[in-house]
């Protein structure tokens, strides 16, 4: 199956979802969260908002227990450039603005830049992933790109309704593998 077959493959079956469907596994992630060893050092988290036409998990509930378990946690959300298919961090709080891009994607209005050598753990957006942590996003490489510029110790977490496929196909140099990855029924570690 070609890396395009299983993109599509990945949005239909999370598109079949229903909403209880994914309110249940929302929760089942949540647990499996909240089972796994949060690495010290995280201070940074740079998470995303989760798009209810596509199905994403709900990131919401990850930041919020990040935040009552870790208090004084900072958290960043992506802005886009999509002329150049690149993304900054910049931190949010209770009271950040957010606007809808053309894309559908809530972004922050305004907020602190961070720096990706900064960034200490990424909630990382997928539609699927592998036996070696590969995933597969969406297509543009916003992600690769922007992780490629952290630290060799920064933490990539994935948070998957599915369990992973044999492999992605068509894995590049350019494509930045998970550490750990989230699903329902069990945690990844790669």
């Amino acid at each position: 199956m070609t890396k395009t077959a299983l993109r599509k493959y990945y949005q239909e079956k999370r598109l079949s979802l229903t909403d209880r469907d994914r309110n249940r596994m929302d929760d089942l992630l949540l647990i499996r969260f909240q089972q796994w060893e949060i690495p010290m050092h995280i201070s940074t988290v740079l998470s995303y908002w989760p798009l209810k036409h596509r199905v994403e998990p709900n990131t919401f509930l990850f930041t919020d227990f990040l935040a009552f378990r870790m208090p004084g946690i900072a958290v960043a959300y992506p802005v886009s450039d999509f002329k150049h298919h690149t993304m900054q961090a910049l931190l949010v709080n209770d009271d950040t603005d957010y606007k809808v891009n053309q894309y559908g994607i809530a972004e922050p209005v305004e907020g602190e830049p961070v720096a990706p050598e900064e960034i200490d753990l990424v909630l990382v957006p997928m539609l699927a992933f592998d036996r070696k942590g590969y995933r597969l996003g969406y297509g543009k490489g916003f992600y690769d790109r922007y992780l490629s510029k952290c630290r060799p110790d920064l933490v990539k977490l994935g948070l998957c309704y599915f369990e992973p496929v044999g492999e992605i196909p068509g894995i590049d140099q350019y494509d930045v593998p998970l550490n750990a990855c989230i699903t329902p029924e069990r945690i990844y570690e790669f």
